[in-house]
């Protein structure tokens, strides 16, 4: 099914449908609570055509560009942003093999992962590598001119051990070079002997779930290389600006839903004679974070046209990040005051928000790191 940016509009309408009938947020919040992948849900999403929207239909994709990818994941954050992350983890992956894979990668893997029989996960973090993720200390070394061996643990992998699963695996190759420098990328197949993984109790994200990954030993043949030798961190470089401009959407989604559940619920609650949403104490802290949502939703718009127009984003990308993770949790906070105790009660999607609005402003790259990145852009060195 090809994607244009003239079609988003219809891809919005027929994403929300989707989202919806198969994984509104009420459904989520109980996948998120049985700590539940639905397959199911993302072999429909690969049938649709949605993790190789952004990837011209010669490289094995749907076509369109970040516009698409965009409206999709912000549909998909009104359901749950754990399906964003899911959705992204799949399909950023694909454009990194596109464009810095094998050719095998590119005429075999890459149909797998549009056909849904294979999915991707990624795995840079280690427990002393989070936000400084160049320090990584898990190493592979070379056996002969065929094989490197890996040792090392990693963690904070989403998604790493559903079924299908090839691991996205950054590790040091060259433990002399500058740490920027010596990072390679493979990519494993989550059961290959020598890898043993154990999923962390997250307080949330748990549709995809995060977990520990470690390496004792695992051969990694030389065709598993993705990129050039020890050039691993350009190569991820490059793909982190559309990938936080998909995050920032899913946000944006997610904080949406949230306000516009909290606006039908001061409407119809009545205290003291009439809706609690006419008193301004309550109308004006929504005022404001309506206000906010809509800003920061142009924001990751004007992100996503700069990138389908071949120009830097990284700027608006970091500010779009930053933004709608903070307004997601700002939102959800409110919308708990708002609501009071029904807001509170388990069965409410609303506890679902509180956990995975809590990681917003660190999944993806820290608010921090952000802020720091949007201040060099401006020509300053915090």
């Amino acid at each position: 099914m090809p994607f244009t940016s003239e079609s988003a509009e219809t891809l919005r309408e027929i994403a929300r449908a989707f989202v919806s009938k198969r994984c509104n947020q009420w459904i989520t919040r109980e996948w998120d609570e049985q700590r539940h992948y639905p397959k199911d849900l993302f072999d429909e999403i690969a049938a649709l055509g949605w993790f190789g929207i952004g990837l011209d239909e010669e490289r094995g994709g749907s076509g369109g560009d970040a516009l698409d990818l965009i409206v999709l994941c912000e549909e998909l954050g009104r359901g749950s942003t754990d399906l964003v992350a899911c959705l992204s983890l799949t399909a950023s992956g694909a454009r990194v093999l596109s464009n810095h894979g094998t050719e095998e990668h590119k005429t075999v893997l890459i149909p797998q992962l549009m056909d849904g029989s294979k999915r991707l996960s990624i795995s840079i973090s280690e427990p002393d590598a989070g936000s400084d993720s160049a320090s990584l200390t898990a190493s592979a070394v070379k056996r002969d001119e065929h094989t490197y061996v890996a040792n090392g643990q990693k963690t904070w992998c989403e998604a790493a051990n559903h079924p299908g699963t090839v691991i996205e695996l950054f590790v040091r190759t060259d433990p002399t070079a500058p740490k920027h420098r010596g990072i390679s990328m493979f990519l494993v197949d989550h059961d290959a002997p020598g890898i043993t993984i154990r999923r962390l109790p997250t307080l949330g994200r748990n549709i995809t779930g995060v977990f520990e990954v470690y390496l004792d030993d695992v051969e990694l043949p030389i065709t598993s290389l993705v990129g050039p030798e020890h050039g691993a961190w350009r190569v991820i470089q490059d793909e982190l600006p559309l990938e936080r401009l998909m995050i920032g959407a899913g946000f944006t989604g997610a904080a949406l839903q949230v306000l516009e559940d909290v606006l039908e619920h001061v409407k119809e609650r009545h205290q003291f004679g009439q809706p609690v949403g006419n008193f301004q104490g309550v109308a004006h802290p929504l005022v404001d974070l309506f206000t906010r949502a809509e800003a920061i939703r142009l924001l990751v718009y004007e992100g996503a046209r700069l990138h389908a127009a071949g120009r830097p984003c990284v700027k608006e990308a970091s500010m779009a990040k930053l933004a709608s993770s903070e307004l997601y949790a700002d939102a959800v906070r409110a919308a708990m005051l708002l609501m009071g105790g029904y807001g509170y009660i388990q069965e409410h999607p609303l506890t679902m928000h509180v956990a995975d609005s809590i990681i917003a402003p660190v999944a993806g790259g820290p608010s921090q790191i952000m802020r720091n990145l949007v201040a060099r852009s401006l020509g300053l060195r915090p």
